[in-house]
């Protein structure tokens, strides 16, 4: 007997259900904050260049078309973030004795120390 041809599926298969699209734009994120670490990497070489690299290289930081990524790039990180803090309750179940504890519980607790390194790492920039 021959074996069934597969299923065909159509390209734009994440299009019919919400789940599946935040599934494929929290994988083009990665690409966007890929970008952005190789941005970030090269400004941290032309600091170490002297002032004047830096300087004019900080000009071109201000077009208005790599605001817009970066733009981009806070979105992304900040899907990614939270797709990821939904996920740990699934991914790393923590027991307390014979109970699970509440998702929630979990999720804030991500969220808490996110803000809390957040607000340290603001406080040492303004410093």
């Amino acid at each position: 007997m021959d074996a069934p041809y597969p299923r065909q599926h159509s390209r734009a298969w994440f299009i019919k259900r919400w789940p599946y699209r935040v599934f494929v734009l929290r994988e083009l994120s990665s690409v966007f904050l890929a970008a952005y670490t190789v941005l970030l990497l090269v400004l941290v070489m032309k600091v170490q260049d002297g002032a004047h690299a830096y300087a004019s290289f900080a000009n071109t930081l201000d077009s208005p078309w790599l605001l817009a990524f970066n733009t981009i790039a806070l979105l992304f990180a900040l899907l990614h973030t939270v797709t990821w803090f939904q996920a740990v309750p699934k991914a790393m179940p923590v027991r307390r004795g014979e109970t699970k504890m509440p998702a929630p519980l979990l999720i804030g607790a991500n969220y808490v120390v996110l803000l809390v390194l957040s607000a340290v790492c603001l406080a040492v920039a303004l410093d």
